[in-house]
């Protein structure tokens, strides 16, 4: 007689496209990823199941092949930020499991809960999405980072003034943002804040057309409704 063990599972992410598609699942304490190679491998309206499911794996890649559908575990290894781009004395490092979600704000972000404060969580739910995470922080299979969170409101043409000045103070340090919207600013009791560094480029110095060029078209972009970075419902917002 075989024995059935209780597996928890959850699917956490799906990214979707037209012939392939990632799954990134919950496992009890572990999170998984699986690979679907072939986009009509499996039914919308079919579920599949399989004996080793319930192995030991931590990647499962899916294939249409000469006997059918193959599968593959530990075709490739989780994804994790680079080890030795990270030089942050003191980080506390957490369990991505041990965080409890509040809110979504998007695919990639979301309000969680932790040691009874509230935090902004951005992850990189699949390997082609740490490039963008390794922009704005850089330990085996570390995926995301927490941020405080700000309470503030999106700015519209009214607050030029002030993001300028805060986009001014990123260039002083030499940074050029790369993808300056009102969705990635929010005004403050202490002024306009900014984030969202996926595009961003840090160097000794800035080159002032380049830092001109950026601030060109963003009046343009505070004034309308492009939609370009929108995450939040207008009003009182959180990052």
């Amino acid at each position: 007689m075989s024995s059935t063990i209780c597996i928890k599972q959850e699917v956490l992410s799906l990214d979707l496209e037209e012939s392939h598609y990632l799954y990134r699942i919950r496992r009890n304490s572990r999170v998984v990823y699986v690979s679907i190679l072939d986009g009509d491998i499996i039914p919308r309206d079919c579920r599949t199941d399989d004996d080793r499911w319930g192995e030991e794996w931590k990647t499962l890649t899916v294939r249409s092949g000469f006997q059918g559908i193959e599968s593959t575990p530990d075709e490739f290894i989780p994804h994790r930020l680079d080890l030795q781009r990270l030089n942050v004395p003191g980080a506390v490092f957490l369990n991505l499991l041990d965080l409890t979600r509040v809110s979504r704000i998007s695919d990639r972000i979301s309000r969680v809960k932790y040691d009874g404060k509230t935090w902004i969580l951005k992850v990189a739910r699949f390997r082609h999405e740490i490039p963008a995470l390794q922009q704005e922080e850089t330990k085996a299979r570390t995926v995301g980072f927490l941020v405080e969170e700000i309470l503030g409101k999106i700015p519209d043409i009214h607050n030029l003034r002030h993001c300028v000045e805060t986009v001014r103070l990123l260039h002083t340090c030499g940074i050029v943002h790369g993808d300056l919207n009102k969705y990635n600013f929010l005004m403050t009791e202490h002024g306009a804040k900014n984030f969202d560094f996926e595009a961003s480029a840090a160097r000794p110095d800035v080159d002032p057309a380049a830092a001109e060029e950026e601030l060109k078209s963003f009046p343009g972009k505070l004034a309308g409704e492009p939609g370009i970075g929108k995450r939040w419902a207008t009003g009182l917002s959180t990052y």
